[in-house]
């Protein structure tokens, strides 16, 4: 989902610590630690003045100062420990609502390819290959819509024509004028005076094809019924994802933690001066990256579908929807095979049991109750330690 994948120790290993620490420890694509050089700095230079006025007897830092900056620490973590997990939890719903718009975009074509009566007339096959198309051209105008939109559009005239020209390959002429009004075809993305189009327009065409589909009877009602409640929900997940990509922390609560993590990490050095000497730079680095950089890594997670390698990675799901629409429109006519005979039962641990024995144990016990009509000893091997109910004829 990211654009950035690193080494992780989910597994589990004893080396774990040796061989991925150290590629997340000093990974420089995705991380936010290079955009902290000037706080760091900022940081650097007023241990280097606090130091030069302890040493010189200028100036000391109090108790009571001492333990005003502390409790100012801990207010000040509790806001930036909110902001980041809000915005985390805002990342992962954008990511629940993209795969559900895909997952969706699947089931309507699986009904299209496996469900209507393409032999029912011609315009009904017609009709049903333009709903697949659309689909995808759908994906396509979405994602053009947030690369191109939002706090951090992409900037890029090779990826604004690139995505342009992707739009351009699914659709006519006709349909092309509607969705970049006022505008030559071959147009370049980069030249386009519309950044972008609303995806909206493209369910619009689907639900027409869709009621040509029906006038024809190539569907039963309550299945064309089900298939518009998924095109509205397709359009609702968009909306969503919109919603969180466009919505930003208010301004009074992100200026009241910037200005409260400045106020305390300008006081920090003074107050660890008199106890830390030199090494206060080394302490109050590491209090800049951690405070600053929660601060900086909820500022990108609260928009998603940007371009920072963090975002959600949209363009890696094309390719994958595209084989899968193209393999369900293909395999209409696809004739299945015939695992099970039709006067056998189906017996799923046996069929395993060809590529391993001991998978035939359960289905064995299993199928020797049902015939002796006794159900005392299935709760010892039934998976889910319930004993079923069965009733024999």
């Amino acid at each position: 989902a990211m654009v950035v994948y690193y080494v992780s120790g989910a597994e589990g290993s004893t080396w774990s610590f040796f061989t991925v620490t150290p590629c997340i420890l000093f990974a420089f694509r995705g991380s936010i630690v290079p955009k902290l050089l000037p706080q760091i700095l900022y940081s650097i230079g007023l241990s280097v003045v606090a130091v030069y006025l302890s040493e010189s007897k200028q100036f000391e830092f109090g108790p009571a100062a001492q333990q005003g900056t502390g409790y100012l620490g801990i207010l000040v973590s509790f806001l930036l420990v909110f902001k980041t997990q809000s915005s985390n939890s805002q990342w992962w719903q954008a990511l629940t609502h993209t795969n559900q718009m895909l997952s969706q975009i699947r089931s309507v074509a699986i009904v299209v390819s496996g469900i209507f009566h393409w032999d029912k007339h011609s315009e009904v096959e017609l009709h049903s290959k333009r709903i697949i198309r659309l689909l995808v051209l759908y994906f396509f105008v979405v994602r053009e819509y947030f690369q191109r939109s939002g706090a951090n559009p992409t900037r890029d005239d090779k990826t604004k024509d690139r995505l342009r020209d992707e739009i351009r390959s699914l659709t006519g002429g006709h349909e092309f004028a509607v969705l970049y009004p006022g505008e030559a075809v071959l147009t370049k993305g980069s030249e386009s005076k519309h950044d972008h189009t609303r995806p909206s327009i493209i369910l619009f065409w689907i639900s027409l094809c869709l009621r040509k589909v029906l006038d024809h009877k190539a569907c039963d009602p309550p299945i064309m019924s089900a298939l518009v409640g998924q095109i509205s929900s397709i359009g609702n997940q968009f909306a969503a994802m919109d919603q969180i990509d466009k919505t930003q922390f208010p301004l009074p609560y992100a200026q009241i933690v910037k200005w409260l993590v400045l106020f305390f990490l300008s006081l920090l050095p003074f107050t660890l001066v008199e106890k830390c000497g030199w090494a206060t730079l080394v302490f109050t680095s590491v209090a800049t990256i951690g405070f600053f950089g929660l601060d900086e890594v909820a500022e990108i997670l609260e928009s998603p579908f940007g371009n920072d390698p963090n975002d959600i990675n949209i363009k890696e799901c094309g390719a994958d929807l595209m084989q899968d629409l193209e393999l369900m429109s293909r395999s209409r006519d696809f004739e299945l095979d015939s695992v099970f005979a039709l006067d056998e039962a189906i017996n799923f641990s046996q069929q395993l049991a060809q590529a391993d024995p001991t998978k035939s144990q359960f289905a064995d016990m299993y199928t020797n109750e049902l015939r002796s009509g006794s159900t005392s000893d299935l709760h010892k091997v039934h998976p889910f330690g319930v004993t079923p109910t069965v009733h024999l004829s």
